[in-house]
C-alpha cells in the first residue's frame, strides 16, 4: 500500500455518500490511479497502491475486519517472509487487542485496523514515526490519512492554523510532538497506537526507545554488532532482488548502503544530483567507479539547496535507460536518509550533552537553539503575536524532553532529535508520493539497527567518531575514496582536493545565496502584494523593509522572508483563522 485514508462514524450513524466521494477524489492526484474503497454503514476506507512492493498491504477476514498497511512492517528477520504475512499476523493479534507483535517490527510503516463487530478503529505508527499518519476527530467523526494534503482538501475537516505549530516549522523545520500546522489535526507519535471505540479514545505506545540500556561491550564488539544489524537491515529490505537503484552523494550514508548492496552481489544503479566542481559530485562519482555501480550524474539547479530529490530520482529512473535496467521492483530506491543523525550524531553537540548530564535542561535547550541558529524573526511578527510566541520554541523542546526518561541524560536529547528532527526531511517525500510514485528503502531507520546504535555509549557516537571507525567493516572502496565530512566532525583522513567546493564553506554558501537572491526578492514582492496578506500576524512594514535591505545586499534577510511565506501559506489555507495551541 502507498496511500491510505478513511472516515469513521463515532456514533454509528451512516456516512454521507458525499464524504466518501470526497475521500475517493482527494487520496490521489494521479488520474491513472485505481482507488479501492471499502465501506460499511459507519466507515469508508480508501487505498492506492503503486505496486512498489511485491505483496499487497491489505487484509480482510471473513468477519469483515480489515487492516491496511503503508510501507513494510518487517516482523520477521527471515528474508523469505513477506508484507502480507506480516500484516496478517498483526491483524490476527489486533483482533484480540494484542499489539505485542509490533515490538518485533523493524520497518517504516503506518497501519490502520478496523473491527466492525466492536466498532473499534486503531491507527498505528512505526517505531520512529517516519511514515506519517494524520488524524482529525470530533464527537461524530474520525478522519485519517497518510498524507496531510488529503485532510487539507476535505471540506468537512475544519482548518484553523495552529500558530504555535507553524512557528515551530519556521524555527525548526517541523512541528514538535503530535502537532501539525492545523489545530485539531494530529500526527501519530513514534510507536503510537490511537484507538477509537464507542466509549472513547486512547493513545498508547507499544515501544519506548528510552528503555534501551547502554551495553558495556568493548568498542570492537559494538562496531561488529552495529555492522551486523546494518547488514540485516539491508538484506531484509532487498529480499531476493538481484538489481536495484540508489541515491549516491559524496557523503557517507548513501555510500555505505551501496557498498552493502554490492557486497551482497546486488547490481546497483546509482544517481548523483550534485553540481560539477563540488566534493559531493566528484566523491560520489569516484566511489561509483570504484564500487562498480551503473552510475549517472544529474546536476541540480544552482541555488536550489534542497530540491525535490524524490521527483528528481523518479525522473532519472523513468528516463531512457529505465527499460534496460532489470530491477525487479523499479519503483523502489535506496536512500541514506537518517544515517548521519542516528549514527553520526549530527545536530547533537558535546556541550548540549554535558548540560543535559548536569541537569541543566533549559541551558541545554538554549545551547541547541543557539548553535543551530534556530529562532523566529521577532521583528516580523506583530507585537501582540510576538508576546504569545516568544517562548514557544524553548517550551516545545522542553516538553518533549520531559517525556523522555533514559538512564543516560544525554541520550534524551538524542531521542528528542530522533523523534522530531529526523522525520523532517522525508515529509515532502511522503506528501507527494502519489505524484513521484517512488518508495524509499530506509535501512538507517531499521529498528533493529537503531537499537544497536542506542545501546552503544553515546560519547563514542558523537561527531561521527564511531561512524568513521565503523567504515573499516565495510568493503574497501568505502574508505579508498574521500568523502564530504560535516564541519566540526571527524574529518576524512584522505586528502581532499582543494579546488573542490565544500557545501558548508562560506564562499560556497555565499554563491548559493546569490543565486537565490532574485527569487527571494520576487517572492517577497508577491507576498506583499497579496490580498490575503496575514496582517493580523505579520508586520507588513517590517517585511517590506527586510525585502529592501535584502535587495541592496546589505544584509541577508532570506530567513525572514521565507518565514513570512510560511505564515502566509497556512493563513491562506485556513482563510485567515488561527489559534495558539497549548
Amino acid at each position: 500500500m502507498t496511500l491510505i485514508a478513511g472516515i469513521f462514524s463515532r456514533n454509528n450513524q451512516p456516512l454521507a455518500d458525499s464524504a466518501c466521494a470526497g475521500l475517493r477524489q482527494t487520496i490521489s492526484r494521479n488520474p491513472a490511479d485505481e482507488v479501492e474503497i471499502f465501506r460499511d454503514q459507519r466507515s469508508c476506507f480508501a487505498k492506492v497502491d503503486i505496486g512498489a512492493f511485491r505483496d499487497p498491504g491489505f487484509f480482510q477476514d471473513a468477519s469483515g475486519a480489515l487492516s491496511l498497511l503503508a510501507g513494510e512492517a518487517l516482523l520477521n528477520r527471515d528474508i523469505s517472509s513477506n508484507r502480507l504475512q506480516d500484516l496478517t499476523a498483526i491483524h490476527e493479534q489486533a483482533l484480540k487487542d494484542n499489539w505485542n507483535g509490533l515490538r518485533e517490527a523493524d520497518g517504516t510503516f503506518c497501519m490502520v485496523h478496523y473491527q466492525p463487530q466492536t466498532g473499534t478503529l486503531s491507527l498505528v505508527a512505526d517505531k520512529v514515526g517516519v511514515r506519517p499518519l494524520y488524524f482529525w476527530l470530533d464527537d461524530e467523526l474520525v478522519v485519517f490519512a497518510s498524507a496531510l494534503r488529503i485532510l487539507e482538501e476535505l471540506s468537512f475537516v475544519p482548518k484553523r492554523m495552529d500558530l504555535r505549530a507553524v512557528t515551530e516549522v519556521v524555527a525548526l523545520g517541523t512541528p514538535l510532538a503530535d502537532r501539525t500546522p492545523y489545530a485539531g489535526i494530529f500526527r501519530l507519535k513514534p510507536a503510537e497506537i490511537v484507538q477509537i471505540t464507542n466509549e472513547g479514545t486512547s493513545r498508547t505506545r507499544y515501544w519506548r526507545w528510552d528503555e534501551i540500556k547502554t551495553e558495556s561491550d568493548s568498542e570492537p564488539i559494538r562496531l561488529a554488532t552495529v555492522y551486523d544489524r546494518f547488514q540485516s537491515a539491508i538484506k531484509r529490505r532487498n529480499g531476493n532482488d538481484e538489481a536495484t537503484s540508489a541515491y549516491l552523494s559524496g557523503g557517507l550514508d548513501s555510500r555505505c548502503i551501496v557498498a552493502a548492496l554490492c557486497r551482497n552481489r546486488v547490481r546497483v544503479r546509482t544517481v548523483n544530483f550534485a553540481r560539477p566542481g563540488t566534493q559531493d559530485y566528484h566523491f560520489g562519482n569516484d566511489f561509483a567507479e570504484k564500487i562498480g555501480s551503473v552510475h549517472e550524474s544529474i546536476p541540480k539547479d544552482s541555488g536550489d539547496n534542497i530540491p525535490d530529490y524524490s521527483s528528481l530520482m523518479a525522473k532519472a529512473l523513468g528516463g531512457s535507460n529505465h527499460g534496460q535496467w532489470p530491477a525487479e521492483r523499479p519503483q523502489l530506491a535506496w536512500s541514506g536518509e537518517g544515517g548521519s543523525g542516528v549514527l553520526g550524531g549530527v545536530n547533537l553537540s558535546e556541550s548540549v550533552v554535558a548540560l543535559m548530564r548536569a541537569v541543566q535542561v533549559d541551558s541545554a535547550v538554549a545551547e541547541y537553539l543557539q548553535i543551530g541558529q534556530r529562532s523566529i524573526p521577532l521583528k516580523l511578527l506583530r507585537p501582540e503575536i510576538l508576546e504569545s510566541l516568544r517562548a514557544v520554541i524553548k517550551q516545545g523542546v522542553r516538553e518533549e524532553l520531559n517525556e523522555l526518561r533514559a538512564e543516560e541524560a544525554g541520550r534524551n536529547f538524542y531521542l528528542f532529535l530522533m523523534h522530531n528532527d529526523q522525520r523532517r526531511n522525508l515529509m515532502r517525500h511522503f506528501e507527494n508520493i502519489d505524484l513521484h510514485r517512488l518508495e524509499f528503502q530506509l535501512p538507517f531507520f531499521d529498528a533493529g539497527f537503531l537499537t544497536s546504535v542506542i545501546a552503544t555509549p553515546l560519547d563514542w557516537c558523537l561527531k561521527h567518531r564511531f561512524y568513521v571507525k565503523w567504515l573499516s567493516l565495510l568493503p574497501t572502496p568505502v574508505t579508498s575514496v574521500p568523502w564530504q565530512a560535516y564541519p566540526g566532525h571527524e574529518p576524512c583522513p584522505l586528502p581532499v582536493p582543494a579546488e573542490l567546493a565544500y557545501q558548508w564553506d562560506d564562499s560556497y554558501r555565499a554563491a548559493e545565496d546569490a543565486a537565490q537572491k532574485q527569487r527571494v526578492i520576487e517572492q517577497a514582492s508577491e507576498l506583499l502584494r497579496s490580498v490575503d496578506f496575514p496582517d493580523q500576524i505579520l508586520n507588513r512594514r517590517n517585511l517590506r523593509l527586510a525585502k529592501w535591505i535584502h535587495s541592496r545586499g546589505w544584509r541577508d534577510y532570506r530567513y525572514a522572508i521565507e518565514a513570512a511565506q510560511t505564515y502566509h501559506l497556512y493563513a491562506r489555507k485556513c482563510g485567515g483563522e488561527f489559534v495558539l495551541s497549548s
